[in-house]
Order: structure tokens, then sequence, then C-alpha cells
């Protein structure tokens, strides 16, 4: 009977320990793996189990979702016309250097 108990007590520890990840799981959230990951690497300290629980918790809005995918459009922006200009300095030194070799 004692290992009985003692049993029902580790899963019941199991099951608190994972909360957050069961908490993230069922409210469907697209990050719920990292989530997840983050409990098992840090849950066993009492910071990290809290931290997890309040990211499983956190509301994820779909304005800020938006704000993230229009930043990282114009990163890529930024950089692609970044290249673009580098190439066309270069093609243009090169032909001033040609014409200089020419005469």
């Amino acid at each position: 009977m004692k290992a009985f108990f003692e049993g029902l007590v580790l899963l019941a520890a199991v099951i608190a320990y994972f909360v957050p990840a069961i908490v993230a799981d069922a409210r469907e959230r697209d990050d719920a793996f990292a989530l997840t990951i983050f409990n098992v690497l840090f849950g066993w300290t009492v910071i990290g189990w809290i931290a997890a629980f309040v990211w499983a918790r956190h509301r994820v809005s779909e304005k800020r979702l938006a704000n993230v995918a229009t930043n990282m459009r114009r990163a890529v922006g930024r950089v692609t016309i970044a290249k673009i200009v580098a190439r066309s300095r270069r093609a243009r030194a090169a032909r001033r250097q040609s014409a200089m070799s020419a005469l």
C-alpha cells in the first residue's frame, strides 16, 4: 500500500512539474514545443517553473505577431537594398578602373 501512495505522489509531482507545458498545449500555443523544452530544462528551479507558467498563460496577440512580421520584412528589405547598393558601387568602381586603364 505504501508503494502505491509513493507512486501516486510521484505521478502528481511529475504532472505538477509539467503544468506549464500542459497549459500551453491546452491553449494551442504555436510555441508550445519551445515552452516545453524551457520547462524541461529550467523548470526544476522555482523561477524557471514560474517563468514557464507565466509564458504559458500569457496571451499572444495578433497585433504583436504582425509587428514582428513587419519588422522582419523591413530588416530583410534593408539588407537586400544594402547589398544591391554595394554591388552597384563595386560595378561602378570596376567600370571606372577599366576606363582609366584603357586610356
